[in-house]
């Protein structure tokens, strides 16, 4: 008896035309142009002629991002990221603008309103409030502003070099686990002198003054997504202002 084979590349065309019939009615421009708060000043893009673009979560990203936090095999913001982010090395991302994607591909993927839980820095207790993340001020670097750049320690008198951490650097400025923080990393030189034993060494010397400025050139805090409301606590009325937390069900 002679085996009869289905077609099998006329019954893959017939599927991927029935499934193009059910989502007939699927957005078309699911990306969306963002405005990094680097301006993109200190990135070469894949493709310079076009915006950074960010695209909602899937289901399969859900999937993907649990699947990821039960095996440890890698970071889920960081997968997240590299698959909803267009047009820009996720490795090469500044620090200043992952917080402001995170909130963006959170925003396009399940709308402007976030309900966050906040813990009463005065009394410890927890309160549900409502976020419209959209609304967060963003605070873009200047026109002057260099990567790397200079700047003056005044209490030892001498210039130093200082450049951005990038995504791929991030676990060298865990502050929780001291023998992670690496600042010499970020560090070129120091009156002129480039060698990282040298530069390691006088950082462990420095002053509060001048080590305190040279964390705040690295880290840059005033530039960025700005995550902190005015937050008035339900059980004790204390007023505070807190920092919007990426809790569990922030993708979700």
């Amino acid at each position: 008896m002679q085996d009869i084979k289905p077609n099998t590349e006329q019954s893959e065309n017939l599927t991927q035309e029935e499934v193009d019939r059910i989502l007939e009615n699927l957005p078309t421009e699911l990306e969306t142009d963002v405005n990094l708060p680097s301006r993109c000043k200190f990135y070469s893009l894949p493709d310079p002629a076009s915006p950074v673009t960010v695209r909602p979560m899937t289901f399969e990203d859900e999937k993907a991002i649990a699947t990821i936090k039960k095996s440890d095999r890698m970071n889920p913001i960081n997968y997240l990221l590299a698959k909803c982010v267009g047009n820009l090395n996720i490795s090469d991302l500044i620090l200043m603008d992952k917080l402001y994607l995170l909130y963006k591909i959170r925003e396009v993927s399940y709308g402007t309103e976030y309900k966050a839980i906040i813990t009463c820095p005065k009394c410890e207790s927890d309160s549900e409030v409502n976020v419209n993340i959209s609304k967060l001020l963003v605070n873009e670097v200047p026109d002057d502003l260099t990567d790397p750049r200079k700047i003056h320690l005044p209490v030892i008198k001498k210039d130093t070099t200082i450049r951005f951490p990038r995504l791929k650097e991030e676990k060298y400025l865990d502050f929780f686990e001291k023998k992670s923080v690496q600042f010499w990393r970020f560090v070129e030189d120091i009156d002129g002198n480039r060698d990282k034993k040298v530069i390691a060494k006088v950082l462990e010397k420095l002053p509060l003054t001048d080590m305190h400025l040279i964390i705040s050139e690295i880290t840059k805090p005033d530039y960025g997504l700005d995550s902190k409301i005015n937050f008035i606590c339900g059980e004790c009325e204390g007023e505070s202002v807190v920092n919007v937390p990426i809790g569990e069900n922030f993708f979700s």
